[in-house]
């Protein structure tokens, strides 16, 4: 890299960096120029006679081009390219980008001629300490010397470095001191040296110059000044440029593109393993076309991101493989919301548009063989894992896709756990495993998020290994440890909109299926008068959750449950049938740090009076202050013991009633 200092006006430069391009093409030397001195609205482009292109052009796609690729995107054929900027200046750009530009130009090119911007403030240095010479033109005025001499110490002092420095003298005819001026410099005492009149430079902008007569003077210093040994540049190390983010995004995305078709062959392959394995390949290949020197860290990045994207959930798998990381919402291509510890947070990462986000979707639906498209914009399902899936797209969501996962616990939390985690006391696991080993009915209420699957599993470890189990849900997610379990899952209609399975089908076959408990995942239709006509007719010690915000909104949401099957029934009658059926109500609440805690457990019990039933509370959390952000309270009981507590010993079960104690 031969840079050209700003010891003299802008024209100047231009014309000799002109002259020593064109005589090192008529040498035989390829060699290329690139103008930091103005922007292209301001530059002298007349003087360059064969062509220019842009650099901010370049830098879009840099990231995909070798040193080869690049000469041959930028002159196919052309000698004496210029490279200029378009609208930005030099202390603009990205000193890596630039850097990796000059090196890649330096490895394809003989000779590299660099014209520097008048303002060399801290925008020089990574330029200079790179360079293989530094020429220093000025004119023999003492204005221009003492220019010349100001520009090298501050070069010399800015790079703190050893400079192959050379003086270019351009001789207007007269001197006006200029030789006193630059007698104490050594460097300058004996420049190189050419007329350099009006005249002559009027000369050597014409058309028709073509620096071949080596009789004339500015031929002459200029064929010197490259014949002057250059110094060995500093090694440019390309892999600090592939480390930049947004470069990296853009060598992704480049390779990205190309991947998707080369992986077409691949179609049929449904193993994500095996997928990743065959992406890393193509990558590989990919990269050994392009000859890029990748850093081994943003290569292994560069395989798992792309890998990813081809073959697994793009970004969001690191997020899936972390194990604190509960809920994952993803609003749009732009906005990603994790959920740790109870608390959102928007997270970093995002989709480069719509439609990798739209692949990701398409990728977790088509392998549980539905789809998502215009006519059938929602859909629900989940991952291999059991993690719970739901999408939305576009027309029905205005931010483009929507995409939530609520992760499937590798490992059940069991009640030892919930305790050490405060979301439970120890009497009020006793006394659910005691309503569990008694047969009676509990419903798991609570808000979205709360855990009411989480409580259910957890609940359900108390069921006596002996017992046939059968479980329905519309997505999988219980996680029972016993044996005989029967697992039935709900299927939507087809896109021919046939084949449809609902819940409540589901629980009217269960019942023709010799189940000792039903334990359906979640009531939400006409499945509750099922389950509450299943609870009453012999299948006691069922379970099921629901969305509610107390107990008593339970009762009430049952109750419009009931309705929403069509059963022609008055209210009272379906609140007798709840309250009959239904025997402990466990309530989830989630608080405001973030931790989730079963609130409330209540019995419901029939009265005989107008009110039908009642809700009795039998364990309650009480809560007291918030410090620091977290909530305090502690678990009390209200010292109530229901009725089949109380006869628990007539069916051979002891149960500690100091419990109770308040």
């Amino acid at each position: 890299m031969f840079l050209i200092a700003p010891s003299c006006d802008v024209l100047k430069r231009a014309v000799i960096a002109n002259g020593l391009s064109s005589i090192s093409s008529i040498r035989a030397k390829e060699n290329i120029i690139i103008d930091f001195s103005v922007v292209s609205t301001e530059a002298f482009w007349s003087v360059y006679k064969n062509g220019m292109k842009y650099i901010e052009d370049i830098f879009p796609v840099l990231p995909a081009l070798n040193p080869k690729m690049l000469k041959s995107f930028l002159s196919p054929g052309t000698a004496d390219l210029v490279l200029g900027l378009k609208n930005k200046k030099l202390k603009e750009l990205d000193h890596e980008s630039v850097l990796y530009l000059i090196n890649a130009l330096s490895q394809g090119y003989e000779s590299v001629f660099v014209i520097l911007p008048d303002d060399i403030s801290g925008n020089l240095l990574f330029l200079v300490k790179n360079s293989t010479a530094v020429l220093f033109p000025f004119l023999s005025d003492s204005i221009s010397s003492k220019n010349a001499v100001s520009i090298y110490e501050t070069i010399l002092s800015a790079s703190n470095c050893q400079l192959n420095s050379i003086p270019l003298k351009l001789d207007l005819g007269y001197e006006f001191h200029s030789d006193k001026i630059l007698s104490n410099y050594e460097l300058f005492k004996n420049p190189i040296s050419a007329a350099f009149s009006p005249y002559v430079q009027e000369q050597i902008l014409s058309p028709k110059y073509s620096y071949r007569d080596k009789t004339n003077s500015i031929v002459k210093a200029l064929s010197a000044v490259l014949e002057k040994p250059c110094a060995k540049a500093a090694e440019i190390s390309p892999e600090n440029y592939f480390q930049k983010e947004d470069v990296y995004v853009q060598l992704r995305d480049k390779i990205y593109s190309e991947l998707v078709e080369k992986m077409k062959e691949f179609s049929d392959e449904a193993d994500p393993e095996k997928l990743k394995r065959h992406a890393r390949s193509k990558i590989e290949e990919i990269l050994k076309r392009l000859d890029l020197k990748l850093a081994q860290n943003t290569a292994e990045r560069l395989y798992k991101d792309l890998c990813d994207d081809v073959a697994g959930l793009g970004i969001l798998e690191d997020f899936l493989k972390d194990p604190q990381i509960t809920e994952i919402m993803v609003n749009g291509p732009d906005m990603i919301y994790i959920e740790k510890a109870g608390k959102l947070t928007l997270s970093n990462a995002s989709f480069s548009d719509e439609k990798r986000l739209k692949t990701v979707i398409d990728r977790i639906v088509s392998q549980i063989g539905r789809h998502i498209d215009e006519s059938s914009p929602i859909v629900d399902a989940r991952l291999k894992d059991g993690s719970r899936v739901n999408a939305v797209i576009r027309p029905i969501s205005l931010v483009g896709p929507v995409l939530t996962i609520r992760k499937f616990l590798k490992s059940k939390l069991s009640p030892s756990q919930l305790i050490s985690s405060s979301s439970i006391s120890y009497e009020m696991t006793e006394f659910l495993k005691a309503a569990v080993l008694l047969k009676r009915n509990i419903i798991i209420s609570g808000g979205t998020g709360t855990g009411k699957t989480t409580l259910l599993n957890a609940v359900s470890s108390f069921i006596p290994e002996n017992e046939r189990l059968v479980t329905i849900e519309d997505s999988a997610e219980l996680q029972l440890q016993q044996k005989h379990v029967v697992r039935l899952e709900s299927r939507p209609k087809s896109t021919e909109g046939s084949g449809e399975i609902t819940i409540r089908r589901l629980v009217v076959n269960a019942l023709r299926m010799r189940p000792d408990r039903i334990i359906v995942g979640e009531c939400r239709a006409g499945e509750a008068l099922d389950m509450l006509q299943a609870m009453t007719t012999g299948h006691e010690g069922s379970m099921s959750t629901v969305h509610a915000n107390s107990a008593k909104d339970a009762v009430s949401r049952f109750v419009t449950m009931v309705l929403m099957s069509g059963a022609d029934l008055p209210e009272r009658s379906i609140i007798a049938q709840i309250a009959s059926a239904v025997n402990v109500i466990a309530q989830l609440t989630r608080y405001g740090d973030g931790t989730r805690k079963i609130s409330s457990i209540s019995v419901l019990n029939l009265t005989g009076d107008d009110k039908i039933y009642e809700v009795i509370p039998v364990f309650e959390f009480k809560t007291q202050s918030v410090e620091n952000g977290v909530q305090k309270g502690v678990f009390k009981a209200s010292g109530y013991i229901p009725d089949f507590i109380k006869k628990a010993s007539e069916r051979g079960i002891e149960v500690d009633t100091k419990i109770f104690n308040v």
